[in-house]
Order: structure tokens, then sequence, then C-alpha cells
């Protein structure tokens, strides 16, 4: 099979690999879609991985099962988890499931960009069945689902004003979801204007002076953090969505975060219910994600794809091994 193997922050090569094979509890997909994360172009993230096969927003065709397995069959398309918590660890009780060590440690074999994907027997109870979802609106589930854990670390409420800072695929699926959440209005910040276009369509409003209760910053900028915190109001919460480089100081009034009692939360990654609640959303049309997708490509383009993303000349790439 072909991988696209990324050798460092910004180069890809295409492999020729043996097939996987399922092992006991184990599944084999076809990758039908990969969608292409902002965490797979940030040069810091993806250095401490490479060379590595990138990819997590997968959606797959079942291949093969190995013995034991009876949760899926042979020709299911599924929604991809690519890590399972424990559930029962200190972190994962306390709320953090991404932290958690299983969590940390479970991964696809060998990634998304590639024909075919090893389901490790930790991860094939995280599979989801696409009944009535497509495949490509499928490699949403994941993204959407690390939006909706970001909601509630914020503390995200019916009736609250949301600030959303960047109007990338998650900026703008966020702005989707909060409408689905029945907040009072949802703010954004977005200097490209094709990018604050969409944010308007899907029913955002430019943000100028306006105090909001929570703001989320789906842009790793320093200083983009720091404007979001001062546009919180009394009590407010303030959620960095996106990492910053681990070079980069944060430059917060702290007297102003104590007077204003301003909460302040990261969120990382999604758990198994924040997938199902995902998928249960798109599978009900709550949210359309397709008109984010701007560019499809095949898996020996892969290369190209992650440059289209980063340098921001596309929303969401999908890459397409068949």
């Amino acid at each position: 099979m072909r991988v696209a193997l990324s050798t460092s922050p910004e180069t890809v090569v295409i492999e020729e690999r043996p097939d996987p094979i399922a092992g006991p509890g184990e599944v084999v997909c076809r990758v039908l879609a990969c969608g292409v994360c902002g965490s797979d172009v940030s040069s810091s993230w993806v250095a401490r991985k490479v060379p590595a096969v990138l990819g997590h927003e997968v959606t797959g065709v079942v291949e093969q099962i190995g013995a034991g397995v009876d949760h899926v069959r042979v020709g299911d398309q599924v929604v991809i988890h690519h890590h399972a918590p424990c559930g029962e660890c200190r972190r994962c009780r306390r709320g953090h499931e991404t932290l958690c060590e299983s969590f940390r440690s479970t991964a696809l074999d060998p990634g998304g960009f590639a024909d075919r994907v090893r389901i490790p027997s930790d991860l094939v109870g995280e599979l989801l069945p696409l009944d009535g979802l497509d495949a490509e609106r499928g490699t949403f589930v994941e993204p959407l689902a690390c939006v909706l854990r970001a909601f509630g670390r914020a503390g995200l409420a019916a009736g609250d004003s949301l600030l959303v800072v960047g109007a990338g695929t998650s900026g703008l699926l966020a702005i989707a979801a909060a409408h689905a959440h029945a907040v009072d209005v949802v703010w954004v910040r977005e200097p490209r204007p094709d990018r604050l276009q969409r944010a308007l369509d899907l029913g955002a409003a430019r943000h100028a002076t306006e105090l909001v209760d929570v703001a989320l910053v789906c842009t790793p900028a320093a200083s983009a953090i720091a404007d979001a915190a001062s546009a919180l109001a009394p009590g407010g919460s303030l959620c960095l969505y996106a990492p910053p480089s681990p070079t980069e100081r944060l430059d917060l009034d702290a007297f102003g975060l104590y007077t204003g009692e301003i909460e302040v939360h990261h969120s990382y990654s999604a758990g198994p219910g924040d997938m199902r609640a995902a998928f249960d959303a798109l599978r009900a049309g709550t949210i359309d994600p397709l008109p984010l997708v701007t560019h499809r490509v095949g898996l020996e383009e892969t290369a190209h794809a992650l440059d289209l993303q980063r340098r921001g000349e596309a929303i969401k790439v999908l890459v397409l091994p068949t």
C-alpha cells in the first residue's frame, strides 16, 4: 500500500509498505477520506513526531476483522478515532480524558494519509458506523468533537455571548455549533476578508469592542489570545483552542484576570463522548460541514494538501486515496 510519510514538518514522500494485517481484536480499513488538520501543519507540533504518517480525521471501509471483533463487519463504512482513554484513571475521572496515558499511547497504524490503516484493539470500540452519514462529512466528526469539548471546557451555555477568534475550519465549525447551542450572539475576529465573509455567512457578527461571556481562540498567535482576554466581561471564560509555539509567552493582564474572575481554559483533542455527540449532530443535519471543503486531492498530492493548509489557501482539504 501507499503511505504519505512526513519526513520533516514541510517534507512528504510517498512510500510503498506492506498491507497491514488485522490481529486478534483488530480491524483494517481502507481509507476513504482523511481531512487535513491545523495540527498537521504546525511545525512545532509535527517536529516532535516525524518521521510519521500524519492524518487523524479519518473515515474508511472495513476490509479485515481480527478474531473476537463483533462491533463491525467487513464492508461497513466507519468513522475512525485516533486515541482512546482508559476511562478509569484520575485524569479521566476529572474530565481530562485526552490527558490520559492510554489516550496518549494509543494510535492508528500508520496514520490517515495512507491507503489502509490498522485499528488496534483499544480503538476498535471507538469505531462509529457511518449510518446516515457519507464518508466526507464523516471526516468532520473529529474536528467537530474537538469544538464541542472546548465548549464544555469553557462552560458555554445557552444565552451566552461567544467570541470566536480565527475563522479557519475550527472557528467556522464553532460558529455553526454555537448557533445549534442556542447562544445569544456569536462574534468573530478574523483578518482575512474571505474567511471573515464565511463567518458572517454562518451568522456571526463582526466583533468590535463588545464584551463577551466566552472567547474561543482558534489561532496560536499570542497577540490574538491577549486581545481575546481583553474582550471578556467580568466572570468570562477564555479558552485556548490552538497550541501556541513552545517558545512563545503570553502577555496577559494578571490583575484584570483576578479582579474580573476570568477563567482560563485550554482544550486538546476529543474523547469518545465528544465523538458521539459530534456524530449525532452531523447525522441529524444540524451542521453541514461540506461547504468548508475547498480542496480535494489524491494521496500522492498529500504534500500539496498540507502546503495549501499551511499557507492558508484552503479552509479544509480532504485527502481521498481512491
